[in-house]
């Protein structure tokens, strides 16, 4: 018997109430929050997506 693996759709959530909660969500400032999501222009995201923005966005070399 073979078993189906479902995945459960993420939630998302707005990003101005993601953004209000930074500190406690992420561990980062807003304005670092601010700085990683400049460039999406979505109403809402999932946690899991902002995490990964803000990731890359610390990890990029300043010029």
């Amino acid at each position: 018997m073979m078993a189906t693996k479902k995945e459960k759709a993420e939630n998302a959530f707005y990003i101005k109430d993601l953004r209000e909660h930074s500190r406690e969500l992420f561990g980062v400032k807003p304005e670092v929050f601010d700085g990683a999501l400049f460039h999406v222009h979505k109403m809402s995201i999932t946690k899991s997506e902002a995490k990964k923005l803000i990731s890359q966005f610390l990890q990029k070399e300043v010029k």
